[in-house]
């Protein structure tokens, strides 16, 4: 049953609002002028990997549609985000950072091979993301993002056997490594789905749609005021992640799936 579906809002999160980019405006500026400093990146491409892992996630929609998105990430300041792509590095790094790499919003500039974007803050506060990066770099005891990305480059490759490792309870690495960075500041990321079947489809849906529950998580956290009021009154407040109805800003330039040579 589809996240949405599962979900107790009835209606879209109105705080998730679309903004499309202006004429000749790469996915850079576009970024650079909505706000790239801090949240949850989505990206999808249209290579052939990001084609296949797009399709993947359909199993999760009640409609079988292709995700929007094939790659998750959180971002840092300085036109930088933090993720676990399937490919683009020495496989030597892997086993060192956890496959966890630090990369270039410059590098996913053109909206022709990267047409939707999106940016999603689920967290008032959360200072505590660098370290909790860092120690998933080097913590693979944590969570084994390395393992994970073994049996998406089989499925994303055609190789024979392989099958779409969402249906086996495997997460994608790059949402999966998301999700552990929240959940190490003891914060759900997407209710309503076991974490063994993250993915930025999974995102995305609990953006969208369970805006109810983040309200009464929000509720009874005591959050309360602007992004800047933060509470340090103890150790525990400071390694845990002050929750938020999820907003954000997003564009999809291409509904349908599809492989741009």
């Amino acid at each position: 049953m589809p996240l949405g579906i599962r979900s107790p809002s009835s209606q879209p999160n109105t705080k998730l609002r679309a903004e499309n980019a202006k004429a000749g405006e790469g996915n850079r500026k576009w970024l650079a002028r909505l706000g790239d400093e801090d949240g949850v990146i989505l990206i999808g491409g249209t290579s052939l990997a990001d084609f296949r892992l797009r399709v993947a996630q359909s199993a999760l929609r009640h409609d079988m549609f292709p995700s929007y998105w094939s790659l998750a990430g959180i971002l840092l300041a300085g036109g930088k985000f933090v993720s676990v792509p399937l490919g683009g590095h020495d496989i030597s790094d892997v086993p060192k950072n956890n496959g966890v790499r630090e990369l270039s919003l410059a590098d996913y500039d053109d909206p022709g091979r990267y047409p939707n974007m999106a940016v999603i803050r689920f967290a008032k506060v959360h200072d505590n993301v660098g370290s909790d990066i860092d120690r998933l770099k080097s913590g693979r005891g944590i969570v084994d993002l390395a393992a994970m990305i073994i049996p998406w480059l089989a499925y994303a490759w055609g190789t024979k056997g392989a099958s779409n490792p969402l249906l086996e309870g495997k997460g994608l690495p790059s949402s999966a490594f998301v999700e552990t960075v929240f959940a190490m500041s003891g914060f759900e990321l997407t209710p309503g789905l076991s974490s063994a079947s993250s993915c930025p489809e999974a995102m995305w849906q609990s953006a969208k749609w369970w805006t109810e529950f983040y309200e009464r998580t929000t509720a009874a956290s005591g959050a309360g005021g602007s992004k800047s009021s933060k509470s340090k009154s103890s150790k525990e407040d400071s390694r845990t992640a002050v929750p938020m109805v999820p907003e954000g800003f997003f564009k999809i330039g291409q509904v349908s799936a599809a492989i741009t040579e």
